[in-house]
């Protein structure tokens, strides 16, 4: 059956999607004929999931359907009631990535009310065998799971989740964002019902308080008889339709043997309704309808804003990904054909026009363009690409129309790695966000038992009491608050963090950021772009320069150092087998033709051997000129002598300035470079302190002393050399053309060139440091206060509710002030 796309169906209002029944995002156009029509998709995931269906001669579930979205399963095929279809390969290509032996998905979880469900879900899955890691976002509700697919399967891993009230869905964007949205639409209607109902509530309790209270109104016979019965009737209806989703998650709580946020709102609610009901029936005199009404509203409220606080730091957490387009056009035999960027294979040949954004990894057909990359480095001059040259996905075309080749599908393209690498870095949570995580998860029973203990003195206190002061302290706490206050923030942060340029590997760095004071640099690679050239070349001992080229080359064609890929450039290497031996920040060695060959510094190539007058003098001229010289000797006899430059990377006199300016008690240069080249480049910089010729355990004996006398380190290096130093770093960040190693072992990676993007870091850093601690110290404080408040009877249950309410408002608020904060720069 073939697939076809066609434009836009400019007479559907607001299409919705034929297999999940939710709403088209704009600008998406994934169609394909389902029993004899054109249909629409929300996304890859549910096009790609319909058309397995249809190729695997399941049309006909589509006509079982009591409506669009909904399943019967009564006449459901074995195959998708058990969710088998999500362990076809071809469905998990959009969302599922190898690693080694295991595999990895991204979920988008439903039905989360707080962060008891997340703990849930996470114990959950971690005891179902085969499980290998689970990590859960709360901000986003997004799951990524690890598997061994020997063990299990995904359909068991979603089976498992369905099986405790939750629903999975393959993680996509614009899928996530459109739950959410729904999400937030149900309970805005929900909230103007409980506004509307609450009016006339309000209204019966305020002329209540202003005419003396039930004592003289319950007088009026008229007033008995429809003024009370009318107001309970109300709440009533308020609590089965607007407070419908707290019973909803109590019962799945209490279903599952566990407590979570829901379970003290509805005890509290259904005390406040039954003891108003005792009081009408029995003519009493204390009555609860504001304090429903009030609290079933600022509850909702609440949530809304929760909602738009969660999808505020989803869209940040997208910010990578929202630049991919959902289409692009493929050149076929017969022309252009517009298909899913899911659908695209390497090799597929890709027309894009000036101002498309490039859809996947490859490679310019085309002879020139240049390319806007400011999502991937957050960099706004265009850059140049050639034919031939990498064109990585989420860059936006220039200049003309191109042609390029897809190398790696839509799953491993750059960008994907880097939301992947992102959202993992955010499941490192700081230390204190996994305290607040802790205190929220038992939070609910201590309530419960405060609450119990509050009923039970306050009964031989003042029975009249007990109730209503109960009821309070089962309304008035928070763990809401506290489950926000750290993740929203980290989220949005993560999103500025990536906006600049910036990918956190370790959200759980951004504490140890905030408070460095040293700064470590390594030199080449870091202060210099990490793209040396060849300037000069002596041949000594009546070498052959081409020999000399290819021999070395030959050598130095493994290694990821940035000094061996200017070696290598343009060399053909020596065709011959050689073993090479890497010395860790020295060079490397080889036996070859009966002769030890060493390249690398001058100490380890000669071993203490000297130079002729003439070639020593050279060298010295050479290193004073901030030249980088590499020996290649042979049984420790000079045979060549190799001279190159770097360019200083952008702004590198201003990062050190402003890094002062930050706070900086120290700027340090550690390199193994020669001592007279790491003395020029300091000069230049203005650094007083640096050192040169540094082995890799030197750096690390440094770092491990500066941080003995008292000092936070931030160490930003680039290559293999700089791993054990940045993993001993209290923080560390390299660079997008790090080795792979290298960034192993750092907590951020800076994707562009412009070293001023590390002070912005800084900056960040320090300002989402306050925000969560100010969410955190509200949340703890307001439950401290509020609870023994509440417990000995200042608090009443209205005020309790508007309390409760307004405790997240306040952390949602302050974590989305992260979103539009402007980081100023320090006076210098």
């Amino acid at each position: 059956m073939e697939e076809r796309c066609v434009p836009n169906d400019k007479t559907l209002d607001k299409p919705v999607c034929y297999h999940c029944a939710l709403e088209v995002p704009r600008g998406i156009d994934l169609r394909y004929p389902v029993l004899g029509e054109e249909r629409v998709f929300c996304c890859a995931g549910c096009h790609a999931a319909c058309k397995t269906i249809v190729d695997a001669g399941f049309e006909e579930f589509y006509k079982f359907r009591e409506q669009e979205g909904e399943i019967n399963a009564q006449v459901l095929p074995e195959i998708l009631r058990n969710l088998s279809l999500f362990d076809r390969p071809d469905i998990q290509q959009s969302f599922v990535r190898h690693s080694g032996e295991l595999l990895e998905a991204a979920l988008i979880l439903e039905n989360i009310r707080c962060a008891a469900c997340m703990w849930l879900n996470e114990q959950t899955l971690r005891a179902h065998p085969g499980v290998v890691d689970v990590h859960l976002d709360y901000a986003s509700h997004q799951a990524r799971v690890t598997w061994d697919p020997a063990q299990t399967k995904l359909s068991e891993i979603l089976q498992v989740i369905a099986a405790i009230g939750y629903v999975a869905h393959p993680y996509d964007p614009a899928h996530r964002d459109q739950l959410l949205k729904d999400a937030r639409r149900r309970s805005v209607e929900r909230l103007l019902f409980a506004g509307l109902l609450g009016m006339p509530v309000m209204a019966f309790s305020i002329s209540t308080y202003w005419m003396g209270g039930h004592a003289e109104l319950g007088q009026l016979e008229l007033w008995e008889v429809i003024g009370r019965w009318s107001v309970l009737l109300i709440t009533f209806i308020m609590l089965v339709y607007s407070g419908a989703d707290f019973f909803v998650g109590a019962w799945r709580d209490l279903k599952n043997k566990r407590l979570g946020m829901d379970v003290p709102v509805v005890l509290g609610l259904v005390a406040a309704w039954g003891g108003s009901l005792w009081a009408t029936l029995m003519g009493g005199e204390e009555a609860y309808f504001d304090s429903i009404a009030m609290f079933v509203f600022f509850v909702l409220l609440a949530r809304v804003v929760e909602l738009k606080g969660r999808l505020a730091a989803a869209s940040a957490l997208d910010h990578l990904m929202k630049v991919i387009p959902r289409t692009a056009c493929r050149v076929d035999e017969d022309g252009d054909v517009e298909v899913a960027v899911a659908d695209l294979k390497a090799g597929d040949v890709v027309r894009l026009l000036p101002g498309a954004s490039v859809p996947v990894d490859g490679s310019l057909l085309s002879a020139f363009s240049s390319f806007d990359e400011s999502h991937l480095t957050g960099e706004s001059a265009a850059v140049a690409h050639w034919q031939g040259d990498w064109i990585a996905a989420g860059s936006c075309n220039v200049d003309q129309p191109i042609l390029m080749r897809v190398e790696r599908v839509s799953a491993d393209s750059t960008m994907n790695e880097l939301q992947r690498l992102m959202d993992r870095g955010l499941s490192e949570k700081p230390k204190l966000a996994i305290l607040a995580e802790r205190i929220s998860a038992p939070f609910v029973l201590v309530t419960l038992i405060l609450a119990a203990l509050t009923a039970l003195v306050w009964w031989f206190i003042d029975p009249a009491h007990a109730l209503p002061n109960t009821i309070s302290v089962l309304i008035i706490t928070c763990p809401c608050a506290l489950a926000l206050a750290t993740p929203v923030a980290l989220a949005i942060a993560a999103g500025r963090f990536a906006g600049m340029g910036v990918l956190p590997m370790r959200m759980s760095a951004v504490e140890a950021l905030a408070r460095a004071n040293t700064l470590v640099l390594d030199k080449t690679g870091t202060l210099t772009r990490g793209r040396p050239r060849i300037t000069s070349l002596r041949a000594l001992a009546g070498m052959d320069e081409a020999l000399v080229r290819a021999l070395v080359a030959r050598m130095e064609m493994h290694s990821e150092h940035p000094l061996a890929h200017a070696l290598c450039e343009g060399v053909d290497p020596l065709d011959a087998p050689i073993e090479v031996l890497n010395v860790p920040g020295q060079g490397l060695e080889a036996h070859f033709d009966g002769g030890c060959w060493r390249v690398g510094t001058p100490l380890f190539a000669l071993q203490g051997s000297a130079l002729a007058d003439e070639d020593q003098i050279w060298l010295q001229a050479q290193l004073e000129n901030a030249g980088i010289v590499v020996v290649l000797s042979c049984d420790a006899q000079p045979r060549a002598l190799f001279v190159l430059h770097d360019e200083m990377r952008e702004g590198a006199e201003d990062f050190v300035l402003q890094a002062r300016a930050l706070g900086m008690q120290r700027v340090v240069i550690l390199s193994g470079d020669q001592p007279a080249a790491v003395r020029y480049m300091a000069q230049k910089l203005g650094i007083d302190e640096y050192h040169g010729a540094m082995l890799p355990q030197d750096k690390l004996a440094w770092i491990e002393q500066a941080q003995a006398a008292g000092a936070k380190v931030l160490m930003a290096g680039d290559g293999i050399n700089d791993a054990p130093t940045l993993a001993a770093a209290q923080v560390s960040l390299s660079f997008g053309a790090a080795t792979t190693l290298a960034q192993l072992h750092s907590d951020f990676v800076l994707l562009g060139h412009d070293l001023r993007a590390i002070p912005q870091a800084i900056r960040m850093a320090r300002v989402t440091r306050r925000n969560v601690h100010t969410n955190l110290a509200w949340a703890l404080g307001y439950n401290l206060l509020a609870v023994p408040f509440a417990a000995l009877g200042f608090i009443s249950p209205w005020v309790a509710a508007v309390g409760m309410s307004l405790s997240s408002l306040l952390v949602v608020g302050n974590a989305l002030r992260l979103k539009s904060v402007v980081l100023q720069e320090p006076r210098q």
